[in-house]
């Protein structure tokens, strides 16, 4: 609310209204619009001022009209050169509420506009039949994991398919959280659904919390489709996954997503485990249902035995002809003792020298001779097609993740691939089939290198892999790769083989 008086006026933050004191209230819309119409010019002018001066604004300007002149700023440039105007030590608490909501208004434009380039990237690789491999552009050009660049995709070219959507965006009406609840939540629906859907709950989304949307969005989904919580149901459990993610204290997060039924199995087991220990246990409840889930897929990796209800024949599948397995790369300095160098954790990153010991105690170890200069893995391949059991251990050693960019899906689920082809005709042809020549990729990646014109280029000096994109940008995949993405939930080392994929 904002008060006047005789001689001040102040900008105050409470419930709509306009009370002017020694008078009775008056209409807000007569008397808030009288305010703004003499206010916005006197801020505007003094934003003008500051911003073309290259400084912020600072000094005596009525702080009600800077509050007022960015309340219902539309985004865009002229409400960007008003905030980039401002000092926040200068200004009132009532300023700085409404120079937030509005540095929002500009997030959401620019994640509208942002959209609309990427929709029409993606309609130009679909043209090309290229559509697969738009998320690996995004991702390396603004440094980040294919699957968030993967969602910026999705956000793009659904807010082509709902205009409405897409344009309450650009006002800043909704945020790009609002946005993605709003067009992922109708998208398993028709289109005269989702339109249905769309008119009762866009209009108020803006006075939403996310979570409220979605609730909003289900609720308005059954009255107007009643099949759709069974329909939804049998989509979601299509995709249910379990993913792992890096999280700060050498720790990570395992998170599964499964149906209401099978999540609740997996608890009760583990509970059940978790409540048979012995009382005189000195672990809490939340750490014994961990310790639980760890130690019964430990067996299973240490026997090689999977419980036939879950796989037929109970033994587990074999990947570059060896069994699941941690790969653990240090220094034999370190496993000594000798050093506290951090190893590598294969699909994870790096970990401190006390936990490569504690791994390496019961682990079967394999020594790897690396390039003093540059600390590379080195080794000698045969001149075959294939590489053998050596060259396959040094390559997934040296590698251990995919060597796409950012990519850190373990070393030991992808493909082994040839940098240059193999020259089929001349089989004899020296360093064909060799370390220098001979690396780690994803299904996914391996798809891309070959079909989307993405072309690797190793720098021997450094080890370093320099990936060259469709449109000859260059990104840098480090020898060890010091920031790499968690495996996307998409699994893609269960790809299902298709009739162009290419080979070894």
């Amino acid at each position: 609310m904002f008060e006047a008086s005789d001689d001040e006026v102040t900008g105050v933050p409470a419930g709509a209204g306009l009370a002017v004191a020694g008078a009775s209230s008056v209409s807000v819309d007569v008397a808030f619009g009288v305010l703004l119409g003499r206010v916005f010019a006197e801020a505007g002018a003094a934003l003008a001022q500051a911003a073309a001066a290259g400084s912020c604004i600072a000094g005596p300007i009525d702080q009600i009209a800077l509050s007022a002149a960015l309340m219902e700023q539309a985004p865009g440039s002229p409400l960007v050169d008003l905030l980039e105007g401002l000092c926040p030590g200068d200004v009132h608490d009532a300023v700085l509420i409404e120079a937030i909501a509005a540095w929002e208004r500009v997030t959401s434009l620019a994640a509208a506009r942002q959209g609309e380039m990427i929709a029409e990237l993606a309609r130009r690789r679909d043209a090309q039949r290229l559509g697969e491999f738009v998320g690996d552009e995004v991702a390396s050009v603004l440094v980040m994991s294919r699957s968030v660049a993967e969602a910026k995709v999705s956000l793009g070219t659904s807010l082509q398919a709902w205009p409405a959507v897409n344009e309450a965006l650009a006002a800043g009406v909704i945020d790009h959280r609002k946005a993605t609840a709003l067009v992922d939540g109708v998208e398993h629906l028709d289109d005269d659904a989702a339109a249905a859907v769309l008119d009762k709950v866009l209009p108020v989304a803006a006075g939403l919390t996310v979570p409220a949307l979605k609730a909003r969005l289900r609720k308005v989904e059954l009255t107007v489709n009643p099949a759709a919580v069974a329909e939804r149901h049998a989509r979601d459990a299509a995709d249910r996954y379990v993913r792992v993610a890096p999280a700060p204290g050498v720790m990570a997060w395992l998170t599964a997503y499964l149906p209401a039924k099978d999540a609740m199995t997996v608890f009760t087991a583990i509970d059940a485990i978790a409540a048979s220990a012995d009382p005189a246990d000195p672990r809490g409840v939340a750490a014994r249902r961990a310790d639980a889930l760890t130690d019964l897929c430990t067996d299973i990796l240490d026997n090689g035995i999977a419980p036939t209800t879950a796989l037929p024949g109970g033994s587990l599948k074999t990947e570059q002809g060896r069994r699941p397995h941690l790969q653990v790369v240090a220094a034999a300095t370190t496993l000594l003792g000798l050093d506290e160098v951090p190893g590598e954790l294969a699909g994870y990153g790096p970990i401190p020298a006390d936990l490569v010991r504690a791994i390496a105690a019961d682990a079967t170890w394999r020594r790897i001779f690396t390039d003093p200069a540059t600390g590379c893995v080195t080794g000698i391949g045969p001149r075959g097609y294939r590489p053998g059991a050596d060259l396959t251990g040094t390559v997934l050693a040296r590698d251990t993740t995919c060597t796409f960019v950012g990519c850190r899906m373990p070393a030991w689920r992808c493909d082994l691939d040839h940098r240059d082809p193999y020259d089929h005709d001349h089989p004899d042809l020296g360093g064909q089939t060799c370390a220098e020549n001979v690396h780690s990729l994803c299904r996914h990646h391996h798809r891309a290198k070959t079909y989307g014109g993405w072309h690797p280029d190793l720098d021997t000096a450094t080890g370093d892999t320099w990936w060259t994109s469709p449109t000859k940008h260059r990104y840098k995949r480090p020898a060890t790769d010091v920031n790499p993405d968690p495996p996307p939930p998409d699994r893609p080392w269960l790809h299902t083989p298709q009739p162009d994929d290419p080979p070894f």
